[in-house]
């Protein structure tokens, strides 16, 4: 079938046509099967819409109803602006959170490096800390094999 006969029949079935194009649809619909079906179908579906439509009363009138709206999307706009209108607030989202993303974005940027510092702990010339007195440590890193050598005497 045809798109420009489904929409002639939708239009004869809200009844749009009139006269000779009301009469080809008819005819249309009586000999073929297809559009009998598609007429059946929207119909069913017409009434489907009509009946399962539930009607929803509103206790208040339609302009009082739409105004405690309107009420509720002033009060929140009003709210806000008095969030914004306070001095601190301003300052706040002029410098603070400014410092804060630098401060993150640093922070960021530096964590890399400290965990790099941390995978090598001993670096040359580092001292050792002993709690005994007669104990002493003689400290060897070589940058070539990647290693660190700390020897202790006891003696």
């Amino acid at each position: 079938m045809k798109q420009e006969d489904v929409i002639k029949i939708q239009a004869w079935l809200d009844g749009e046509l009139a006269g000779s194009e009301a009469e080809s649809v008819e005819r249309l619909i009586a000999q073929d099967a297809d559009a009998r079906a598609l007429v059946a179908e929207l119909r069913w579906t017409k009434s489907a819409l009509v009946r399962g439509e539930l009607e929803r009363p509103v206790p208040e009138s339609r302009e009082f109803y739409w105004s405690k709206i309107e009420r509720a999307i002033r009060a929140t706009e009003t709210a806000r602006q008095a969030v914004l209108d306070r001095p601190w607030v301003g300052l706040v989202l002029r410098w603070f959170a400014p410092a804060g993303i630098v401060a993150a974005l640093a922070l960021f940027l530096v964590l890399p490096i400290l965990r790099q510092s941390r995978q090598q702990p001993w670096v040359a010339g580092a001292e050792i800390e002993s709690p005994l007195s007669d104990v002493g440590s003689i400290t060897f890193r070589s940058e070539a094999e990647g290693m660190t050598v700390v020897w202790v005497n006891t003696h």
